[in-house]
């Protein structure tokens, strides 16, 4: 079996999306002083690589633990966007071209290569989104979640986040700041993202990866 890790390391310093509060680990006990070690955790429920629950967004959508364990876990497809120019939008024909691995997955992933920025002040600007006429078409498949190696499935500038919305009021989660996707194109994976239980959570960072089948 082969795992990808398609998670950010969390740490401080790391970033942060525009106007959110900035993720802290403090260092409570250590070896040296306590025999022991033990840190503090102080971050927002969207922080580095995560999941959008429906109740993010929609007042009466699903909270993380009222959705079953298997919504979070699945067989994946990742769709190369690559060639999408930053500030731009990822049209229908990415979409269209893949109906066939689409209509079979439960997760479909998009690659666009803007990981590669992480960590630059470039990252929260002009990355690639989603087009609304795209988001309309994924709504027509059965599908669990949508992921991506960007910050968010609508602009940085957005103020009615209309991808969340037609997403996130049919069900799906979505999946956010992932990256190595670039490792599974091509291949043929079962793809997990599974967060805290988190009592009427809105959200979590996740450990998502793509496990892959034998002989990929």
């Amino acid at each position: 079996m082969n795992i990808i890790d398609l998670s950010h390391p969390m740490e401080n310093g790391m970033p942060t999306y525009p106007g959110d509060e900035p993720a802290s680990f403090e260092l409570l006990n250590s070896h040296e002083k306590d025999g022991y070690q033990v840190m503090k955790i102080k971050a927002i429920t969207h922080s580095g690589t995560h999941l959008d629950a429906p109740a993010h967004l929609i007042a009466d959508g699903a909270t993380i633990d009222k959705m079953p364990v298997l919504k979070f876990y699945g067989k994946g497809v990742v769709l190369d966007c690559s060639a999408v120019e930053q500030n731009s939008e990822i049209g229908l024909k990415y979409f269209i071209q893949n109906e066939k691995h689409i209509a079979n997955a439960d997760f479909v992933l998009v690659y666009t290569g803007w990981d590669k920025y992480w960590g630059n002040n470039k990252y929260y600007a002009d990355y690639p989104v989603i087009s609304t006429n795209s988001a309309i078409y994924l709504l027509k498949f059965n599908l669990k979640g949508i992921g991506l190696d960007t910050p968010s499935v609508d602009s940085v500038t957005a103020t009615n986040y209309p991808n969340h919305n037609l997403f996130l009021r049919k069900g799906l989660i979505l999946i956010e700041n992932l990256t190595n996707l670039q490792e599974l194109i091509n291949k043929t994976f079962d793809f997990a993202t599974f967060p805290c239980n988190i009592k009427n959570g809105d959200g979590c960072p996740v450990r998502a990866v793509g496990i892959l089948s034998e002989g990929g």
